[in-house]
């Protein structure tokens, strides 16, 4: 684009693909059904930027329909890492427009959804609009777990942003520009984790779009996930890095223990349970994964207060080094069986009321639309 023409760019979509197999003409398809309208060499109000990452752009771009293909912009980025985290950067880098969204080659748009995302995030003098997700058989996915009936001027911690891990939906460019947020190319696996805290947490306006059309996770992304085998501490690097950060730091008691509590329910018991299940945990893990949840609750030290009798059984097993797998397993699955009154209600009685507390998290996210 020269120095006389105008920018007529509303929205930039970034898009990752690893892999030519990947469905990408599904995700293409979609955005040309999002209720913008785009034209050649991303001339209308959305361009949409297709990150053809470590692979050739030939094969992917054979993949989108015929009347489709021109009006993407397909554009090649080699890293040699396999993490989603350099596509994205590359991508948000080549935008110009308001607005900038990513999305995964799996994934898609429910009709409409973009024009109606723009239309409410102006209406709310939102600097990002959170996206209500679906799985594409119809099931919610319900994160982040908001409070009831509350749309606009979320709150980080009362409003839980924390478990929405991707920023998916719309974020102001000038905004990420502005706080010099990027995806990390360090980590494994979480290389969102630092981008989105330090956007929810930033003072920005955000906004969530209940009700309206929805982002939506197939089940064939499941194949991207990785089996490597991988240590505790490369899996939570992320985790880690982050506490022990200046920025993390900087926040109040409160901000850093909603990231904290997060962090502990989500991926140190996530990871738990992983290994268990497979029947791979051992005293490397026990070992590994105590040391990270130290270091969390180091960072912050009423993170676990709010958890439930269940999640701070599997949290003593933790900082114990409780080797046994079945042990771990058996609290893994408790913590998850909520016709047990012990996932009702914190151990710390006093914190029944707040907001990562068992009943109160609960509710919101079965009301979550």
């Amino acid at each position: 684009m020269d120095n006389n023409s105008v920018d007529t760019v509303l929205v930039d979509v970034v898009v990752a693909v690893h892999t030519p197999d990947r469905p990408i003409e599904r995700t293409v398809a979609s955005l040309m059904a999002s209720g913008l309208p785009t034209g050649p060499e991303g001339t209308g109000r959305l361009r949409v930027t297709v990150v053809c990452h470590n692979t050739e752009i030939a094969p992917i771009r054979t993949r989108v329909a015929p009347e489709h293909r021109d009006l993407v912009r397909f554009v090649q980025y080699v890293d040699g890492i396999k993490s989603p985290a350099g596509p994205f950067n590359h991508g948000i880098s080549l935008a110009t427009g308001t607005w900038v969204s990513i999305m995964g080659s799996d994934d898609s748009l429910e009709q409409g959804a973009l024009a109606r995302w723009v239309e409410a995030a102006v209406k709310d003098g939102a600097d990002v609009l959170v996206a209500p997700m679906a799985h594409a058989g119809g099931a919610a996915i319900r994160t982040p777990v908001v409070r009831r009936n509350r749309r606009v001027s979320l709150d980080p911690v009362a409003d839980r942003l924390t478990y929405r891990t991707a920023p998916l939906g719309l974020m102001r460019l000038s905004l990420i520009r502005s706080l010099g947020l990027e995806f990390s190319t360090r980590y494994a696996t979480g290389e969102d984790q630092s981008f989105s805290a330090k956007l929810w947490f930033s003072g920005a306006s955000v906004s969530y779009g209940r009700a309206l059309p929805r982002y939506l996770v197939h089940d064939d992304a499941a194949v991207r996930v990785t089996a490597t085998p991988r240590s505790v501490a490369e899996d939570l690097a992320f985790a880690t890095d982050l506490v022990d950060s200046d920025w993390f730091a900087g926040l109040g008691p409160a901000q850093r223990a909603a990231i904290v509590t997060k962090l502990i329910r989500v991926h140190v018991f996530g990871h738990v349970m992983l290994r268990a299940d497979c029947g791979t945990w051992d005293a490397d893990d026990a070992a590994g994964m105590a040391g990270a949840a130290r270091r969390l609750l180091f960072a912050a030290p009423t993170a676990a207060r709010p958890l439930s009798f269940a999640d701070r059984s599997l949290l003593d097993a933790v900082t114990r080094q409780e080797t046994d797998p079945a042990v771990m397993k058996s609290l893994a699955a408790r913590r998850r069986t909520f016709t047990d009154p012990r996932t009702w209600l914190p151990r710390d009685l006093l914190q029944v009321l707040h907001p990562e507390a068992p009943f109160r998290f609960m509710s919101a996210s079965a009301l979550l639309s």
